[in-house]
Protein backbone atom coordinates (compact mmCIF):
# COMPACT_ATOMS: atom_id res chain seq x y z
CA UNK A 1 0.00 0.00 0.00
CA UNK A 2 2.58 2.56 0.95
CA UNK A 3 4.81 1.50 -1.85
CA UNK A 4 1.58 2.30 -4.13
CA UNK A 5 1.24 5.82 -2.82
CA UNK A 6 4.68 6.67 -3.13
CA UNK A 7 4.37 5.56 -7.03
CA UNK A 8 1.23 7.49 -7.51
CA UNK A 9 3.03 10.50 -5.70
CA UNK A 10 6.05 10.15 -8.47
CA UNK A 11 4.12 9.74 -11.17
CA UNK A 12 1.98 13.20 -9.50
CA UNK A 13 5.40 14.80 -9.23
CA UNK A 14 6.40 14.37 -12.75
CA UNK A 15 3.16 15.68 -14.02
CA UNK A 16 2.70 18.63 -11.58
CA UNK A 17 4.99 22.18 -11.90
CA UNK A 18 4.63 24.80 -8.71
CA UNK A 19 5.78 28.32 -8.42
CA UNK A 20 8.28 29.90 -6.62
CA UNK A 21 9.48 27.84 -3.55
CA UNK A 22 12.81 27.46 -1.42
CA UNK A 23 13.59 24.03 -1.96
CA UNK A 24 13.52 21.46 -4.95
CA UNK A 25 9.89 20.91 -5.02
CA UNK A 26 10.39 16.81 -5.58
CA UNK A 27 12.17 16.80 -2.08
CA UNK A 28 9.30 18.78 -0.25
CA UNK A 29 6.96 16.25 -1.23
CA UNK A 30 8.95 13.41 0.14
CA UNK A 31 9.14 15.81 3.56
CA UNK A 32 5.66 16.15 3.07
CA UNK A 33 4.87 12.39 2.95
CA UNK A 34 7.08 11.83 5.73
CA UNK A 35 5.07 14.33 7.77
CA UNK A 36 1.83 11.88 6.20
CA UNK A 37 2.98 8.97 8.02
CA UNK A 38 4.67 10.59 11.23
CA UNK A 39 1.00 12.10 12.49
CA UNK A 40 -0.75 9.33 11.02
CA UNK A 41 1.09 6.43 12.91
CA UNK A 42 1.42 8.90 15.58
CA UNK A 43 -2.34 9.12 16.13
CA UNK A 44 -2.67 4.76 15.41
CA UNK A 45 -0.47 4.08 18.22
CA UNK A 46 -1.73 6.36 20.54
CA UNK A 47 -5.16 5.13 19.66
CA UNK A 48 -5.55 1.68 18.53
CA UNK A 49 -3.47 -0.12 21.58
CA UNK A 50 -6.15 1.16 23.92
CA UNK A 51 -9.09 -0.01 21.99
CA UNK A 52 -8.25 -3.25 20.56
CA UNK A 53 -10.21 -6.35 21.54
CA UNK A 54 -13.29 -3.79 23.04
CA UNK A 55 -16.56 -3.08 21.70
CA UNK A 56 -17.70 -0.74 18.75
CA UNK A 57 -19.20 1.34 21.43
CA UNK A 58 -15.98 1.84 23.76
CA UNK A 59 -13.99 2.53 20.12
CA UNK A 60 -16.55 5.49 19.62
CA UNK A 61 -16.09 6.62 22.97
CA UNK A 62 -12.14 6.77 23.07
CA UNK A 63 -12.32 7.86 19.44
CA UNK A 64 -14.20 11.02 20.97
CA UNK A 65 -11.51 11.19 23.54
CA UNK A 66 -8.53 10.87 21.43
CA UNK A 67 -9.66 13.30 19.52
CA UNK A 68 -10.07 16.32 22.13
CA UNK A 69 -6.66 16.46 22.53
CA UNK A 70 -4.80 19.53 20.99
CA UNK A 71 -1.60 17.20 20.10
CA UNK A 72 -4.10 14.46 17.84
CA UNK A 73 -5.78 17.73 16.30
CA UNK A 74 -2.71 19.50 15.21
CA UNK A 75 -1.19 16.44 13.84
CA UNK A 76 -4.40 15.37 12.27
CA UNK A 77 -4.81 18.89 10.42
CA UNK A 78 -1.49 18.17 9.23
CA UNK A 79 -2.19 14.72 7.79
CA UNK A 80 -4.98 15.93 5.96
CA UNK A 81 -3.14 18.91 4.49
CA UNK A 82 -0.13 16.36 3.53
CA UNK A 83 -3.30 14.28 1.68
CA UNK A 84 -4.79 17.38 0.21
CA UNK A 85 -1.21 19.23 -0.96
CA UNK A 86 0.48 15.79 -2.07
CA UNK A 87 -3.06 14.18 -4.37
CA UNK A 88 -5.33 16.87 -4.88
CA UNK A 89 -2.74 19.85 -5.25
CA UNK A 90 -5.42 21.49 -7.51
CA UNK A 91 -8.70 21.30 -5.85
CA UNK A 92 -10.22 24.32 -3.82
CA UNK A 93 -9.04 22.42 -0.63
CA UNK A 94 -5.71 22.16 -2.30
CA UNK A 95 -4.79 25.15 -3.27
CA UNK A 96 -6.10 26.58 0.13
CA UNK A 97 -4.15 24.37 2.18
CA UNK A 98 -1.19 25.54 0.47
CA UNK A 99 -2.06 29.07 1.14
CA UNK A 100 0.81 30.73 3.27
CA UNK A 101 -1.98 31.50 5.88
CA UNK A 102 -3.08 28.20 6.18
CA UNK A 103 0.32 26.22 6.17
CA UNK A 104 1.51 29.12 9.08
CA UNK A 105 -1.04 28.45 11.11
CA UNK A 106 -0.14 24.82 11.33
CA UNK A 107 3.25 25.87 11.73
CA UNK A 108 1.96 27.48 15.11
CA UNK A 109 -0.69 24.49 15.95
CA UNK A 110 2.48 21.96 15.86
CA UNK A 111 4.69 24.13 17.48
CA UNK A 112 2.83 25.10 20.60
CA UNK A 113 1.99 20.98 20.56
CA UNK A 114 5.50 20.46 21.16
CA UNK A 115 6.89 23.36 23.26
CA UNK A 116 3.91 22.59 25.67
CA UNK A 117 4.56 19.11 25.54
CA UNK A 118 8.10 19.45 26.24
CA UNK A 119 8.32 22.05 28.66
CA UNK A 120 5.26 21.56 30.92
CA UNK A 121 4.19 17.92 30.29
CA UNK A 122 7.03 15.62 29.56
CA UNK A 123 8.11 15.48 33.10
CA UNK A 124 4.46 14.27 34.13
CA UNK A 125 4.91 11.19 32.88
CA UNK A 126 7.38 8.49 31.55
CA UNK A 127 5.86 6.16 28.41
CA UNK A 128 7.10 3.10 27.54
CA UNK A 129 6.74 0.66 24.47
CA UNK A 130 4.28 1.75 21.96
CA UNK A 131 3.32 4.81 24.32
CA UNK A 132 6.90 5.74 23.67
CA UNK A 133 6.86 5.53 20.17
CA UNK A 134 3.27 7.85 19.62
CA UNK A 135 4.70 10.06 22.53
CA UNK A 136 7.72 10.63 20.26
CA UNK A 137 5.79 10.76 16.82
CA UNK A 138 3.40 13.35 17.86
CA UNK A 139 5.61 15.51 20.12
CA UNK A 140 8.31 15.49 18.03
CA UNK A 141 9.06 14.16 15.24
CA UNK A 142 6.27 15.81 13.22
CA UNK A 143 6.44 18.92 14.60
CA UNK A 144 10.22 19.05 13.58
CA UNK A 145 9.42 17.87 10.36
CA UNK A 146 6.73 20.43 9.54
CA UNK A 147 8.90 23.36 11.03
CA UNK A 148 11.76 22.13 8.01
CA UNK A 149 8.73 22.05 5.71
CA UNK A 150 7.45 25.51 6.51
CA UNK A 151 11.11 27.05 7.06
CA UNK A 152 11.78 25.49 3.04
CA UNK A 153 8.49 25.33 1.83
CA UNK A 154 6.32 28.46 2.84
CA UNK A 155 9.14 31.28 4.07
CA UNK A 156 8.81 33.57 1.50
CA UNK A 157 4.96 33.29 0.45
CA UNK A 158 3.12 36.32 0.97
CA UNK A 159 1.84 36.36 4.63
CA UNK A 160 -0.28 39.48 5.31
CA UNK A 161 0.02 40.69 9.40
CA UNK A 162 -3.79 40.30 10.25
CA UNK A 163 -3.43 36.60 8.69
CA UNK A 164 -1.80 36.17 12.49
CA UNK A 165 -5.29 36.71 14.00
CA UNK A 166 -6.60 34.06 12.03
CA UNK A 167 -4.73 31.56 14.11
CA UNK A 168 -6.08 31.68 16.69
CA UNK A 169 -10.06 30.77 15.24
CA UNK A 170 -8.75 26.54 15.87
CA UNK A 171 -7.74 27.16 19.49
CA UNK A 172 -10.28 29.20 20.35
CA UNK A 173 -12.64 26.33 19.37
CA UNK A 174 -10.34 24.12 21.03
CA UNK A 175 -11.03 25.98 24.37
CA UNK A 176 -14.97 26.42 24.37
CA UNK A 177 -15.24 22.65 23.52
CA UNK A 178 -13.18 22.20 26.69
CA UNK A 179 -15.57 24.52 28.96
CA UNK A 180 -18.69 22.47 27.60
CA UNK A 181 -17.03 19.26 27.73
CA UNK A 182 -14.81 19.27 30.91
CA UNK A 183 -17.73 20.00 33.38
CA UNK A 184 -19.78 17.41 31.78
CA UNK A 185 -17.14 14.67 31.74
CA UNK A 186 -15.15 15.63 34.89
CA UNK A 187 -11.65 15.54 33.44
CA UNK A 188 -10.05 17.96 31.43
CA UNK A 189 -7.03 17.23 28.93
CA UNK A 190 -3.86 19.30 30.49
CA UNK A 191 -3.69 20.34 33.83
CA UNK A 192 -4.32 24.06 33.49
CA UNK A 193 -7.16 23.54 31.86
CA UNK A 194 -8.91 21.87 35.18
CA UNK A 195 -11.91 23.93 35.84
CA UNK A 196 -12.89 22.27 39.37
CA UNK A 197 -8.96 22.16 40.53
CA UNK A 198 -8.43 25.84 39.44
CA UNK A 199 -11.69 27.64 39.48
CA UNK A 200 -13.16 29.18 36.65
CA UNK A 201 -11.53 32.71 36.59
CA UNK A 202 -7.36 31.81 37.08
CA UNK A 203 -8.79 28.90 34.46
CA UNK A 204 -10.06 31.74 31.75
CA UNK A 205 -6.44 33.96 32.78
CA UNK A 206 -4.69 31.01 31.92
CA UNK A 207 -6.65 30.30 28.52
CA UNK A 208 -6.43 33.76 27.33
CA UNK A 209 -2.50 33.63 28.17
CA UNK A 210 -2.65 30.13 26.15
CA UNK A 211 -3.89 32.60 23.18
CA UNK A 212 -1.69 35.26 24.16
CA UNK A 213 0.78 32.59 23.03
CA UNK A 214 -0.48 31.57 19.84
CA UNK A 215 -0.92 35.00 18.63
CA UNK A 216 2.93 35.47 19.86
CA UNK A 217 4.00 32.45 17.86
CA UNK A 218 2.24 33.09 14.59
CA UNK A 219 3.78 37.22 14.75
CA UNK A 220 7.13 35.30 15.62
CA UNK A 221 6.56 33.19 12.03
CA UNK A 222 5.08 36.45 10.26
CA UNK A 223 8.21 38.02 11.60
CA UNK A 224 10.71 35.69 9.85
CA UNK A 225 8.21 35.29 6.52
CA UNK A 226 8.71 39.02 6.32
CA UNK A 227 12.46 39.81 7.38
CA UNK A 228 14.66 36.63 6.29
CA UNK A 229 15.46 35.60 2.88
CA UNK A 230 14.73 32.41 1.63
CA UNK A 231 17.76 30.17 1.02
CA UNK A 232 16.84 28.95 -2.11
CA UNK A 233 15.16 31.48 -4.92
Amino acid sequence: MIFCLVALILWRDAMFTTGTITMPYRYLRLLLLLLALSSLLGFLTSYLPGVWGTNAAFWLSDLIATLSYFTIISNLLILAKCWLHLMRPESRLGLWVTSAGVETALAVYIAVTGLVYHLFLANTWNPTGIDKVSDTLLHTITPVLYLIFWWFGVRGKTLPLKRTFYTLSVPLVFLLYWLVRGPIIGAYPYFFMDIEAYGFGPVMINMMGLCLVFWGIALFFWALNRFTTPLYV
